[in-house]
């Protein structure tokens, strides 16, 4: 706080506010602290929700009206969200991630695109590093624009399951031509009964039939952020005569069975997706992605990828770019044979001897 005041000090010279180093100094200490009115500083309290990119333009719902004499509850100071957080003073861009129950850690998020071709070695041929906070369906357009970009638009993008919605599939063979594999999420709160697959939908009256005949009558758009849907409520009355209600509604407080539609396009996909992944024919289908895993161990392990060697995101990126590019030369050196045709090596051989396992 000294050097804060010496600098922004009416006969300070104006440049020394410029410098980086100083305003990295004083957006850390205005994001960590907050002077009371009687000019104590104290902590600002942590983050009581996750980060999310419609949340950043909206106002807090916790937030009131201000405590008297202007000043801020005490109780709503707290630190931005992890988008805007300065978490290390050595690199303002870095940001903190933490994936529950996986890893955590400050710096950027990577993705890479790789060929996986039949027979043939695999090549990286795109690299993105983007912020932390932003999610994996966030970089998927981008991604899929540079592809285009360069020439390397794949008829087939097969991902997991942080890159795929109902609304990034539609979006993507919309816009790119670009079919997206990949699994999509089930139902958030799985019930022993109906699930919303088993409902059917009159798209023209604007209706949703339950599967013991019960019709709501037209239903009213909402929105999921910024994404419209549409909300569908069943009157309580039919939910409670019904001897389904528990397993169908999944509450004991006797409210109808509340169902969210999404759009048309990507409602009939989630409806296709879900009962497509379900069969072992999709599942072999998407075993062809089993190699993107050993690309990240190899990029990691053996070449020290999420190790930065530079600072800001822009750097990060050409290091990530000589890194992967490393990696296709030592492929491309080391490929020699078809897979097809290759000698089978020592472990592959151990596994066709051992006998087949017998189910659990």
């Amino acid at each position: 706080m000294t050097i804060l005041r010496a600098v922004y000090a009416a006969d300070a010279p104006p440049r020394l506010r410029r410098l980086p180093k100083v305003q990295i100094l004083r957006q850390v200490w205005v994001q960590q602290y907050w002077t009371d009115q009687d000019g104590t500083l104290g902590w600002r309290g942590p983050k009581s929700t996750r980060d999310r990119q419609s949340r950043r333009t909206k106002q807090r719902r916790s937030v009131t009206a201000p405590a008297a004499g202007g000043r801020p509850d005490p109780s709503l100071a707290q630190v931005p969200w992890s988008g805007m957080e300065i978490v290390t003073p050595h690199d303002a861009e870095a940001r903190y991630c933490h994936k529950a129950g996986k890893a955590e850690w400050i710096g950027y998020r990577d993705h890479q695109s790789e060929t996986c071709e039949a027979n043939g070695p695999n090549v990286i041929v795109h690299v993105a590093i983007r912020p932390v906070p932003e999610q994996d369906i966030d970089a998927v357009d981008a991604i899929h624009a540079a592809l285009i970009a360069q020439g390397l638009a794949p008829a087939e993008h097969v991902v997991d399951g942080g890159y795929v919605t109902p609304d990034v599939i539609h979006h993507a063979a919309a816009r790119w031509g670009i079919f997206l594999l990949g699994p999509v999420r089930s139902e958030p709160r799985p019930r022993p009964g109906f699930t919303k697959e088993d409902f059917h939908i009159d798209w023209q009256a604007r209706t949703l039939t339950c599967p013991r005949g019960i019709t709501r009558p037209p239903w009213k758009p909402t929105f999921d952020g910024d994404r419209p849907r549409f909300s569908v409520l069943f009157p309580r009355k039919a939910c409670r005569a019904c001897e389904d209600r528990l397993a169908c509604t999944g509450n004991i407080d006797g409210k109808g069975r509340h169902v969210t539609l999404l759009p048309r396009p990507q409602q009939e996909i989630q409806t296709r997706v879900r009962a497509e992944q379900q069969t072992q024919q999709w599942r072999a289908r998407y075993a062809i992605r089993a190699g993107c895993e050993a690309t990240v161990s190899e990029t990691v392990h053996a070449h020290g990828l999420r190790h930065c060697r530079y600072l800001g995101l822009a750097m990060t990126h050409v290091q990530h770019v000589l890194t992967v590019a490393g990696t296709n030369i030592i492929r491309l050196s080391q490929y020699d044979t078809p897979r097809s045709k290759r000698p089978a090596t020592p472990f592959q051989r151990l596994c066709n001897r051992l006998p087949p396992a017998s189910p659990n």
